[in-house]
C-alpha cells in the first residue's frame, strides 16, 4: 500500500553523499586546526569506520537475503510486465540499509571525535551530534519512501553504523596522561 517516491533515492544519495563529503572535510580541518598528524589519524578513522561499516552490511545483506519492498511491487505475483529483471539479485539485499549505516557510522566517529577534541562544554560535539543524527533520520527516512528499505532495515543500519562509527575511535585511544602515572 506504499507509495513509492522515485525521487527519494536521489533525496538519500543526496544526503549519503553530504555525509561522505563531511568525512573528507573533518580531517582536513582537524589538519588545519591541530597539525598533519590530526588530519592522518582522523582520516584514517573515518576511512576504518567506513570500511569495517560497509563489510559488516554487506555479509548481513548476504547472508539474510530479504527482498526489498520495491521487490513486492515488481515482481509480486499479480505483475505481468515483462520488462521487469526479477532475478535481479540486488532486490534481495533489503536488510540492513547500506546508505543508513554508512551516514551514522560517519555520525558516530564525527560526533566522537568532536568530545574528544572539544569537551562537553563546547557546542561543536553538541551541533555534530545533532546535525549527524538529523542526517542519518533524513537518509533513512528518504531509503523507505524509495521502496528500498523496511523500517526495521533503516533502524538496523542506522544503529549498526553508529555503533561501529563510535566504537572504532575509542578502540584507538592513546590512555591518558594520568592513567599512565597510576601504571608507573
Amino acid at each position: 500500500t506504499q507509495r513509492i517516491d522515485p525521487s527519494a533515492a536521489t533525496y538519500s544519495n543526496a544526503g549519503l553523499w553530504a555525509a561522505y563529503a563531511y568525512a573528507v572535510l573533518d580531517p582536513l580541518l582537524s589538519g588545519v586546526r591541530d597539525g598533519r598528524r590530526a588530519l592522518v589519524v582522523d582520516g584514517i578513522l573515518y576511512a576504518e569506520s567506513i570500511a569495517l561499516t560497509g563489510a559488516l552490511t554487506e555479509a548481513t545483506k548476504i547472508g539474510v537475503r530479504r527482498p526489498r519492498p520495491i521487490d513486492y511491487v515488481k515482481c509480486g505475483a499479480t505483475t505481468t510486465a515483462p520488462t521487469i529483471d526479477c532475478s535481479n539479485t540486488d532486490l534481495q539485499l533489503s536488510f540492513f540499509s547500506g546508505h543508513a549505516s554508512t551516514t551514522g557510522a560517519i555520525t558516530g566517529t564525527a560526533t566522537y571525535l568532536a568530545f574528544a577534541r572539544s569537551g562537553w562544554r563546547s557546542p561543536r560535539p553538541w551541533v555534530t551530534l545533532v546535525l549527524g543524527t538529523a542526517l542519518t533520520a533524513f537518509v533513512s527516512y528518504e531509503r523507505v519512501r524509495a521502496g528500498e528499505h523496511f523500517p526495521t532495515d533503516v533502524i538496523m543500519g542506522s544503529l549498526a553504523g553508529a555503533g561501529i562509527g563510535v566504537l572504532v575511535p575509542h578502540f584507538h585511544r592513546r590512555p591518558h596522561y594520568h592513567e599512565q602515572e597510576l601504571e608507573a
